[in-house]
């Protein structure tokens, strides 16, 4: 019988065979599972849009620095019927503070300012009450000066041109809110000092510095300050809902955002921006190592944000992220420190629910599963331990009891309205209609003393100052 006899080079190709049948086993697997992601990443995305509804979007996801998903949704243009795309540019609004605090962070790094120093160190005149606000104390929210947007007055002003020390003007003298140090609250005003203070100890116009120091040396070629005169290719129209029918939103001057939320952006060009401070192309270890540390207060209590950040967890997983809700559009970024993952969603809807888009997505990438959100009825006495009035500086909340459930009037800017609670356990409780607002109530004997509130990533405490009936 004839018996076969391979040549020593017809000998290699069964192995290399086997390595190639092999590669391209695990390419069609890879190229499965990707697409198989970008589906139900695309299902989250449309199923929002439709429920929300949402005018246009755009995503970018990121696994070490490199892109997984990059899309737009819907459009970016209603009017003239321009689609959203991966190259829209949106008002990332008050996103733009991580950019005010890396910035200061270079300043700090080279000597220019000091985070413990006193603002009337670089800005004589302010007048602080006799209140030693610090660098610091106004980067993390706990300078005690009045957020000029939650005061009605600015609302009739805010489409006028304004300098930067006709921004200061608008709160300089205002009462402080509480003593600096001893409270957090969220205030657009400590960021408008903050710019105003990077002009005066640099000499440049603050859009100029943000864009010779940071976006330049980044290659961020689709971010700018904001000009609302200047033509901007691909730069999306923003829009807010009337009865679920979209409309043009209210305009307000980005003279008037400025160093609080005047950034213009793209999705792409955040995660690059996000991926570039997370390891060490911004500012030094040491100094995102602080920007990323939740601040303390004077009593030793703990504050979620840090330096334009704030931290917080999706279940175990850190994340070190910042809501950008502006008057047309919304917008979250969102970085998982541990997964080294990063989450960009852009939108020219205002009050679209882009962190729970976000939120969604995340799970998706961290293999957390579906979102779970519960409605655990709650006795008429158990409903009393939470009712009642809860001091949350520089205002109040109050909790009502209606059907088992709980209702909440709150007053802070960004999440002002009437919300339905639904009871999650262990005290916990979520915004019926939007399950990234969250309150965890503390108890003592049976009584709640207090909560945190989360907003997308950004914590206020309340204490109890009156029990309901």
């Amino acid at each position: 019988m004839y018996r076969w006899r391979f040549l020593p080079t017809q000998r290699l190709l069964i192995p290399c065979a086997v390595l190639i049948v092999a590669f391209l086993g695990a390419w069609w697997t890879i190229s499965e599972t990707r697409a198989s992601l970008e589906r139900e990443i695309d299902a989250v995305v449309v199923k929002a849009m439709e429920e929300g509804p949402i005018a246009g979007l755009s995503l970018a996801v990121a696994r070490g620095g490199r892109l997984v998903h990059l899309k737009g949704y819907g459009y970016a243009d209603l009017e003239n019927r321009i689609p959203a795309s991966d190259k829209t540019i949106y008002h990332v609004g008050s996103i733009t503070k991580q950019f005010t605090a890396a910035a200061v962070m270079q300043l700090v790094e080279k000597g220019v300012l000091a985070l413990d120093r006193p603002i009337t160190d670089y800005i004589p005149d302010y007048p602080t009450r006799g209140n030693r606000v610090t660098v610091g104390s106004l980067l993390n929210h706990t300078s005690g000066i009045k957020n000029f947007t939650a005061m009605p007055s600015w609302w009739r002003t805010m489409a006028v041109e304004k300098t930067p020390e006709e921004m200061v003007d608008v709160f300089r003298n205002e009462p402080f809110d509480f003593l600096p140090g001893t409270a957090f609250s969220y205030s657009n005003s400590g960021y408008i000092v903050l710019g105003f203070l990077i002009e005066q100890v640099t000499g440049k116009p603050y859009g100029g510095y943000l864009n010779e120091n940071l976006f330049v040396p980044l290659q961020l070629s689709s971010t700018s300050y904001c000009d609302d005169r200047a033509l901007v290719p691909q730069r999306a129209r923003g829009y807010k809902l009337a009865e679920r029918s979209f409309v043009n939103a209210d305009y307000v001057s980005q003279s008037q955002a400025y160093a609080a939320g005047a950034v213009c952006s793209s999705a792409q060009d955040l995660v690059r921006w996000m991926h570039a401070l997370a390891h060490s192309e911004v500012v030094s270890p040491e100094s995102y190592a602080r920007m990323i540390q939740p601040g303390t207060l004077a009593n030793g209590g703990s504050v979620e944000y840090g330096f334009g950040l704030a931290v917080s967890y999706l279940e175990q997983h850190h994340r070190i992220n910042h809501v950008g809700g502006t008057l047309g559009f919304a917008g979250q970024i969102c970085y998982y420190y541990d997964d080294d993952v990063t989450i960009v969603v852009l939108s020219n809807t205002e009050g679209a629910k882009v962190a729970n888009i976000e939120s969604d997505i995340a799970r998706l990438m961290l293999g957390l599963g579906n979102r779970t959100v519960k409605d655990i009825l709650l006795a008429p006495e158990e409903l009393k331990q939470y009712s009642g009035v809860y001091e949350v500086k520089p205002g109040e909340v109050e909790i009502k009891p209606t059907k088992g459930r709980l209702e909440v009037d709150l007053a802070i800017p960004g999440v002002e309205g009437r919300y339905v609670l639904l009871n999650q356990g262990k005290n916990l409780f979520h915004v019926e209609s939007d399950s990234e607002i969250s309150l965890r109530f503390a108890l003592e004997e049976g009584s709640a003393k207090g909560f945190v509130l989360s907003y997308k990533g950004i914590t206020m405490h309340g204490t109890r100052t009156r029990h309901g009936s």
